[in-house]
């Protein structure tokens, strides 16, 4: 791991260039690493700059997950327990409770209990859960998901997506969540679980490099700058902590520790490993599908599925169902 990479300083020129303003960087140092992490998440206001927000990265997730494209990991999962009506569930991390609301419109939850740490988060998800028909189904809550303990049995389920390569210690909170979940209690992950740190393995940084390089310089320049994408590169550890410092924390080990403390009844992987740090800020351009962007983005999912199969590349991204034993 390298303290400070060139991508650090590229994606401090963008926010300069982009936001007309520097990081405040020096503040931030100023922070302990518990309000480092709240003052992220407090930002719902995101650029179109990563591959997740792509309408076509997510048709292929839900392909690679569900099997149908137009079939969501929601669904998929609804229908593969086939679970009957009045469960209680625990999400944590729910960020502004949108994917709350998809789990509350399956008519299943009697109750959804979602907890994030940024007050200003819950406060936008509340917001959002007033919209749906269904949110009267969500209670939101601001805590902090480690220091929270509840009764044993309290859930039926308990949803975690996006939320355990945040945390660390990753064990006591997942035997936390194991106490928390009645005899035969659901566990439904959907997790960043590559290697720490976003310090991705040399064929991943190699591969990356040889197919950005293959996509035409218009559909690769980052956003406002008409300056082109040439490189990926390894984030410092030093950016990642000044950041967010539980960024891909013990990301590593989240597959591993489900799979000693619960049963596994369902493990999708879907990739990332290339179109994760590939399309990282240039995903703007491949929102909008036109001809030449379906194109483009076709063959780095065929490039990626490839180097899958062929063992180059592991996924870094994993759909899990588990149990309690």
């Amino acid at each position: 791991m390298s303290l400070i990479t060139r991508g650090d300083i590229v994606s401090v020129a963008l926010r300069v260039i982009q936001e007309k303003k520097g990081p405040a960087i020096l503040q931030r140092l100023l922070l302990s690493s518990t309000s480092r992490v709240k003052k992220t998440w407090a930002q719902s206001r995101h650029f179109l700059r990563n591959w997740y927000q792509v309408p076509a990265v997510e048709a292929r997730q839900n392909r690679l997950i569900s099997g149908d494209e137009r079939q969501t990991a929601v669904n998929y999962t609804i229908n593969l327990l086939q679970v009957g009506k009045g469960l209680k569930a625990l999400s944590i991390g729910c960020g502004s409770g949108t994917r709350e609301i998809a789990w509350a419109e399956t008519g299943i939850f009697e109750s959804i209990l979602a907890i994030d740490i940024s007050e200003e988060r819950i406060i936008e998800a509340k917001t959002n859960g007033t919209r749906s028909p269904d949110g009267s189904v969500i209670q939101f809550e601001t805590a902090d998901i480690r220091k929270k303990h509840f009764l044993p049995g309290s859930f039926d389920m308990v949803i975690a997506e996006g939320i355990l390569h945040h945390i660390s210690p990753l064990e006591p909170l997942l035997d936390e969540v194991l106490s928390s979940l009645r005899p035969n209690g659901f566990l439904v992950v959907n997790e960043y679980v590559g290697p720490d740190r976003f310090q991705w393995t040399p064929n991943q940084i190699r591969y990356c490099n040889a197919l950005l390089a293959l996509i035409p310089v218009e559909f690769r320049t980052y956003r406002g700058t008409g300056i082109p994408k040439k490189w990926v590169f390894r984030p410092g550890t030093l950016s990642m902590r000044i950041h967010d410092p539980s960024e891909a924390v013990e990301s590593s080990k989240i597959s591993d520790l489900i799979s000693r403390k619960f049963k596994v009844i369902s493990r999708r992987d879907y990739g990332g490993a290339i179109l994760h740090p590939l399309l990282k800020d240039i995903a703007h351009h491949f929102v909008e599908s036109t001809p030449a962007t379906a194109e483009i983005l076709q063959f780095l999912f065929d490039s990626e599925d490839y180097l899958m199969r062929m063992g180059a590349i592991e996924s870094d991204f994993s759909f899990l169902i588990a149990q309690k034993p």
